[in-house]
């Protein structure tokens, strides 16, 4: 067993910091007076995810063991779940801006994004913490024996046809159409206002596809003006890693309630709309986001340059 690499020390001791105030927020937060709660997980995840985040983190100081990497991945999935929400927390704010209501639920707001910032610098660790274990260089993740990362062309059509769904039917619902619903209703699904998260989505369809193939690195020939120049690697992986934490604090959450976990409080029926809808867009989410994660780390991979510490590695593919 190898002992950890001082820089693994400082990403574990950042996430147990973080972890440890996740779990203060949340204890804090029932004092404190609450606004409108939309998103509602059971009570008993946020502070046993951040338990196990600082259990997990704790644990990557000492000597590498397998049992660790196993705790910090199902740490890493439950400060996730924790998290789930925090895109209404991003949405609700400009809201109450502009309309007045309804009211931010700023404790839990804070909780839920100190439980993605837990769960961002425990995944930092895990990273630094495997490569040290797999003798890897620290920066680069690579040694002599690194294989040539692989092409997987089927996370990128796996992920463009799970976030399919959504704009699909908002679109078929801004037209007038009533699959799942009772009735049409144009004042709330037309172009104007239940359609305009739509054009997101198909950024990301487009994004699926883009980091598994050739065109997400190298502009293709028609693209007037940029044919043939690199991609914008950093703007790629920005939105690689934003859409999976995005799609998978949106998909967990409501896996929990469809699937009945123990605590967790039966979804809340949307009037107009049938039950089926919400459970396609949730569950297709979750799948984006699962496939999304490994489609943007296997495109981190391989757009790599050589590295400057260890010389490894071929100018980016």
């Amino acid at each position: 067993m190898e002992t950890p690499h001082p820089r693994t020390h400082v990403h574990a001791a950042a996430a147990l910091a973080a972890s440890a105030v996740t779990l203060l927020a949340f204890l804090t937060a029932s004092v404190l007076p609450r606004g409108e709660i939309l998103f509602v997980i059971p009570a008993w995840v946020t502070p046993l995810a951040a338990a196990l985040g600082v259990t997990a983190a704790a644990a990557m100081m000492f000597r590498h063991h397998s049992v660790t990497t196993a705790l910090t991945a199902i740490a890493l999935g439950m400060l996730l779940l924790a998290a789930g929400g925090v895109f209404f927390d991003i949405a609700m704010p400009i809201n109450y801006l502009f309309v007045g209501e309804p009211v931010p639920d700023w404790p839990m707001a804070l909780t839920r994004a100190l439980a993605l910032v837990a769960a961002i610098l425990l995944f930092r660790a895990l990273v630094r913490y495997r490569r040290r274990a797999l003798a890897q260089c620290r920066d680069c993740g690579r040694n002599s024996t690194t294989p040539p990362v692989e092409q997987r062309l089927w996370l990128g059509y796996a992920g463009f046809l799970s976030g399919l769904p959504y704009p699909l039917l908002k679109t078929h619902w801004a037209l007038g159409g009533t699959i799942g619903l009772d009735h049409s209703d144009l004042a709330r699904d037309g172009f104007t206002r239940g359609w305009l998260v739509v054009p997101a989505a198909l950024v990301g369809l487009v994004l699926s596809l883009a980091l598994v193939h050739r065109w997400g690195r190298v502009w293709p020939r028609w693209i007037p003006g940029l044919a043939g120049r690199p991609t914008p690697r950093g703007l790629l992986l920005f939105g690689g890693w934003f859409g999976s934490g995005l799609l998978l604090t949106m998909g967990l959450p409501a896996a929990v309630q469809m699937l009945g976990i123990p605590g967790a409080p039966a979804p809340r029926p949307i009037e107009g709309m049938h039950a089926w809808p919400p459970m396609v867009f949730y569950g297709s989410w979750l799948l984006w986001g699962l496939v999304l994660t490994p489609a943007t780390r296997f495109y981190q991979l391989r757009t790599r340059g050589r590295c400057g510490l260890c010389g490894l590695g071929p100018e980016p593919a």
